[in-house]
This record gives C-alpha cells, sequence and structure tokens, in this order.
C-alpha cells in the first residue's frame, strides 16, 4: 500500500470504535465487581436456527515466516490462537459449552480485567462464573454429512475478541459452515494459549519530543503495520486448514471435510479491514465480507494490489445523523470515494445499509444483547438485530458458497428500512 490517503485509510481503522463506538467511559457499564456482588440475570444467546449442532475445538498455530517483534523472545515468530467452529449433529440439544475459554484465565489478570469489564459490561462476571453459555460442545462429533462444509475464516474487531460474536458464528455453522475465527494477537483484547500465557495488546509509547505531525506519522505506520498484520493472519489461517485437510494427523477432527475452494473472509469493523485486505491478496477467497468496516472519511476498503476479484458485501449500519468528526465537503468526497470503489468490485457485490432500533456499530455481536441486561426492549432490539445480521450475512455466503439465490437482496422487505444497493462491473 503506498500514498498518503492509503496510509490514513489504515490510521483510521484504528478510530473506527471511537467515531462509531457503542459505549464510551462515560456510559461505561460496571462489572460484577463493581457491583459489590450484586447479579443480574444471566442473557440466553438465541438459538441458532439451522439444523446442525455446534462444535468446537481451538488450535495454537505459529506461523514461521513471520518474526514476531513484539515478542521476549528474539527468535519468536507470529502465535495464533485459532477456534474452528463446525457442524456437529444434533443430539446434543440442551448441553451447552462455555461462552469464553479462558475467561477465568482472563480475570485474574487485573490490566484484563479492566478492558473485558469496558467489552462486555455487568455480563463478565457472569461469563467467568459460566452463567452465561454457548450453544457449542467442546470436541463434539463433525456431523457426518455432507461430505465437505465451506469455510469462512474470521477476524474481530480492535480490542474485542472472536467470542463476542458467538451468536453470528453460530448461526453460520448450524446451517452448515466451518467457521475459523482468529484470536488476533496483540489487536484482540486478550488471548490465552495452552501454556497459561495471556496476551495483551501491544502499545508502544511515543517517544518524547515528536511534533503533531511525527505522532500522527507513527499512528499512519502503526496502523498500517497492523492491518497488514491481520490480513496476513487470515491468509495463514487459510494454508494452515489446506494443510491440515490434505494430512491425516490425530488432531485435527475435520480432516478431509473442509471444501478450501469455498472459502469467504469476514471480519467487524477493523477486522472487516484484515478480511477486504486478505481478499485482494488472495484470489483463493471467493467471497469477502466487512460488516460495519467501512472508513470515512477516505474510503469504503483500504486497497491492495490490483483490487477484489471477488464478489464483496459492505454490511453497514445507517450512520445518517451521527457525529463523524469530519465536515460536508469531506463527507461528500468519501462518498464518492465509496461509490467509485463499489463500482470496480465484481458483479454480484453489495452495500447494504440497515436501519432498525437500537441498531449500533456493536450489534454484529453479542455485545448490546450482554449489555440489554434482561430490559425487555433493549434485548428485543438486540435480538432482531442480530437475526437481521445474521440473515444477510449467510444470504451472500449461501448465494456464492452454497449456490444459493441470495434472495434476500431481491427482495429486503422481511426487514423494514433496509436499503440494498446492488454493484459490480
Amino acid at each position: 500500500m503506498t500514498g498518503r490517503n492509503l496510509m490514513t485509510v489504515l490510521f483510521l481503522v484504528g478510530t473506527l470504535t471511537s467515531i462509531y463506538g457503542q459505549k464510551s467511559k462515560g456510559s461505561r457499564t460496571p462489572t460484577d465487581v463493581q457491583l459489590s456482588g450484586l447479579k443480574s440475570a444471566a442473557p440466553t444467546l438465541p438459538v441458532p436456527s439451522g439444523p446442525f449442532g455446534i462444535g468446537r475445538v481451538g488450535y495454537e498455530w505459529i506461523d514461521p515466516s513471520r518474526p514476531d517483534t513484539h515478542s521476549a523472545n528474539p527468535d519468536g515468530h507470529r502465535d495464533l490462537m485459532v477456534y474452528l467452529w463446525y457442524p456437529a449433529p444434533r443430539t446434543d440439544a440442551g448441553r451447552t459449552g462455555p461462552y469464553l475459554p479462558g475467561a477465568k484465565q482472563m480475570d485474574a489478570n487485573p490490566e484484563v480485567q479492566r478492558r473485558v469489564g469496558d467489552e462486555f459490561g455487568a455480563g463478565w462476571g457472569l461469563i467467568v462464573s459460566g452463567d452465561i453459555v454457548s450453544h457449542a460442545i467442546e470436541n463434539a462429533p463433525v456431523a457426518r454429512s455432507p461430505k465437505h462444509f465451506p469455510v469462512v475464516v474470521f477476524s474481530h474487531g480492535l480490542g474485542s475478541v472472536g467470542f463476542a460474536y458467538t451468536s453470528l458464528i453460530e448461526d453460520l455453522v448450524s446451517h452448515g459452515y466451518v467457521v475459523a475465527s482468529i484470536e488476533h494477537t496483540y489487536t484482540a483484547m486478550a488471548v490465552v494459549f495452552p501454556d497459561g500465557r495471556v496476551v495483551t495488546p501491544h502499545q508502544e509509547a511515543d517517544p518524547a519530543g515528536l511534533t503533531p505531525e511525527q505522532r500522527f506519522q507513527r499512528m499512519q505506520a502503526s496502523a498500517g503495520l497492523a492491518i497488514t498484520e491481520g490480513a496476513r493472519d487470515e491468509v495463514f489461517v487459510l494454508n494452515k486448514l489446506t494443510e491440515m485437510n490434505d494430512q491425516k494427523t490425530h488432531e485435527f477432527a475435520l480432516f478431509g471435510r473442509l471444501d478450501v475452494d469455498r472459502v469467504a473472509a469476514m471480519g467487524h469493523s477493523a477486522g472487516g479491514a484484515f478480511a477486504t485486505i486478505a481478499c485482494q491478496m488472495d484470489q483463493r477467497f471467493k467471497a469477502c465480507i466487512s460488516l460495519d468496516g467501512a472508513l470515512p472519511p477516505v474510503a469504503a476498503f483500504p486497497e491492495y494490489g490490483k483490487g477484489f476479484t471477488q464478489p464483496v458485501l459492505l454490511l453497514e449500519i445507517d450512520h445518517s445523523g451521527q457525529r463523524r468528526g469530519f465536515d460536508d465537503a469531506q463527507e461528500a468526497e468519501y462518498m464518492k470515494k465509496k461509490e467509485a470503489q463499489l463500482n470496480a468490485c465484481p458483479i454480484g457485490s453489495y452495500d447494504v445499509v440497515l436501519k432498525s432500533a437500537g441498531l449500533n456499530h456493536a450489534s454484529f455481536s453479542d455485545i448490546p444483547l450482554l449489555f440489554a441486561n434482561g430490559k425487555k426492549t433493549e434485548t428485543g432490539e438486540a435480538l432482531y438485530n442480530l437475526r437481521t445480521t445474521q440473515a444477510f450475512t449467510r444470504s451472500f455466503l449461501d448465494k456464492y458458497l452454497m449456490h444459493g439465490a441470495g434472495g434476500l437482496f431481491n427482495d429486503p422487505s422481511e426487514y423494514p428500512g433496509t436499503i440494498v444497493k446492488p454493484y459490480g462491473h
């Protein structure tokens, strides 16, 4: 990536949460610790809508081609936790699994506890205690049919974790997808490894005496490295899945069951930028989804090489009327750039703008449901918005990985207020 505009795009990835963020420090919801023992009712995640049960297994994968420049070990290499969520027989109805493996280790670290308190609010204590659960069964048997499953490589947002998107992931898996959810080391709020390490985000203080322009340049460079690293994580995970799918090993229950010719890249917020760069890097991704990952006031997508060869879905919320942090002239220039980028995508690409009560940047995740804290109106809005985002995501993936009709893109009337615009050349 070259040019000041592209570097600005990369910088803005790191500011998405502050521009669109669902929570601010002034409106922080207290954790169970702060509530001094006051217990709330545990929220229940929606039951996945498809015919399959949910299995889950975690792997630590090390990329020998990339040094880990933030590790205390000078010989360290890029180290990731990747969780595979996969279709399982629906014979364990009623069984549940932990919402977030490693929650107790995170909670024992004061720095991490503060971060997860911001992310999950009062629900964090319920996650640690096991009162909030997922439908995923650890190491469940793999569904016997179909013979092969399409794959979605997923990236969480900046400072989040993949488990915050459990409802979205479980719904896809229940319809026959394998989802490889990456915990992006140094980007996630915390990553727990099998040896007990809890790795937090990398933060590097600016040297003293920098001018504002120098500080801005450092932030640009840092954001550029972070987004490129995230995209390379997605490509590495696709490489690893392809390798393990072809080599029978006792540790890989999905040997021979992955259809690596039907793979999509998907991400939310900054993870959407990871996914869109990964798709431009690697044509093996057959579809690309950015969940509210546009980069105003510069562009809809960061740009790499010759652009996209696969159809792209930009699924975003209606940001009209929100404080955007830039003026009308910048807004007009952004809309012009966004239109040009979407028109340059392959035919079959879409920009879908969602509009409904309670919808915000976090609505692709479980966070609004957890923050609803059992309140009827807020819970109803969060569940509706989860269903909406899941429906459009699945319809797009079905169209390009399952040979479906993608009917929602022809008639979105089931979700009033939604605007669907087809693009492509």
